[in-house]
């Protein structure tokens, strides 16, 4: 995002590969502007080592994955949720990132909005996960609301002081950033470990400090980060719970509710904020789940993994799909009666669909 006499201006770059795509959208952050790019599957997998040139340098850039059927070509046309763990930990080294998925395309057009403002106030890539059902679907919506959506650039400055550092350590791990070519404003950008003016060091201390201020900066978003932006409730007071993530949130919702019109009282639990993971929020809204049931379009069950990791408990069931075709209403109502009926395995394979 560009400014032109005051008014917000937007320039589209079409690369010639995903290398091209996310060094060009790093260079654009680095200079000052708001900056994303997209792909899918392998093309994500080609972005992953500058990925993590953006996580050492605090580079606030946007990456919207569009989950497609994998792994290489895979199903290049269908759809699938399998790139959550990728997602989390793309890149050599422990650098910080958040990844957040979009439930449907309402969501996703708010969401982006957030995306920006997530990455320019934590300093660090922000990968916005949707998926091809989302990125396919032709639906109608309402009218996005504009007004909705509120700019937080940060700590980006308009001016730098006499000896100014770009990654000056701080009490919450973020620095004032500014524009390239700003007055006094002079630093350095390697992928190589920094001092807190930029330039390379193997010192083990700075090492040690730089690395605790840029993870360190994964706590402060998940105190600032509002609860409804981590997960959302849906449904009526009930002991049993469906938590899911992404586009799988419309089957789901038109499933309990049908069951809800045969008496059968069943939440949705719809988790956005994947990393850092909400683990204390997750966990309260399954303060009074008795049986938990985990639904995802992926052979592994990778929103399961992260729940055992995080909040220490394991799904009653899972639910899953990977046949390259959407979940259906009909099949998250059917599995759930099977449970309820006692009749499902642990693990039930969703396969309809031509």
């Amino acid at each position: 995002m560009l400014e032109v006499d005051g008014k917000g201006s937007v320039v589209v770059v079409q690369t010639e590969d995903e290398i091209a795509a996310i060094t060009m959208a790093i260079g654009a952050a680095v200079s000052g502007a708001r900056s994303a790019t997209c792909t899918s599957g392998p093309g994500f997998s080609l972005m992953a080592e500058a990925l993590g040139w953006a996580g050492i340098n605090e580079v606030p850039v946007v990456v919207t994955l569009y989950q497609r059927t994998g792994p290489s070509t895979g199903l290049p046309t269908r759809h699938e949720q399998g790139d959550l763990m990728f997602a989390i930990h793309a890149g050599h080294g422990d650098f910080p990132r958040i990844v957040f998925a979009s439930g449907d395309i309402e969501e996703s057009f708010y969401d982006a909005a957030r995306a920006f403002n997530y990455a320019e106030r934590y300093q660090m890539p922000v990968i916005h996960l949707v998926d091809k059902a989302l990125a396919s679907s032709v639906v109608t919506c309402k009218i996005f609301d504009p007004s909705r959506i509120r700019i937080d650039r940060g700590l980006l400055l308009d001016r730098a002081q006499e000896g100014y550092v770009r990654f000056k350590i701080t009490e919450n791990g973020i620095s004032p950033r500014v524009r390239l070519g700003t007055e006094n404003g002079i630093f350095w950008n390697t992928g190589d470990e920094h001092q807190e003016n930029g330039h390379i060091t193997e010192d083990p201390e700075i090492r040690k400090s730089m690395m605790e201020k840029r993870m360190g900066k994964l706590e402060v978003a998940l105190k600032e980060i509002p609860d409804e932006e981590k997960a959302v409730r849906y449904g009526e007071d009930s002991d049993m719970t469906i938590i899911s993530w992404g586009s799988t949130k419309g089957a789901i919702l038109d499933a309990i509710e049908v069951l809800a019109s045969e008496g059968v009282k069943i939440n949705f639990v719809q988790v956005k904020l994947l990393n850092p993971f909400p683990d204390d929020y997750v966990a309260s809204l399954l303060a009074k789940t008795r049986l938990l049931i985990d639904m995802e379009m992926n052979y592994s069950a990778q929103l399961a993994k992260l729940i055992r990791e995080n909040v220490k408990r394991d799904p009653d069931y899972y639910v899953v799909k990977y046949n390259g075709r959407q979940m259906s209403s009909s099949e998250v109502y059917n599995a759930v009666r099977k449970i309820i009926d006692g009749k499902a395995k642990r693990r039930e394979v969703l396969t309809n669909g031509a």
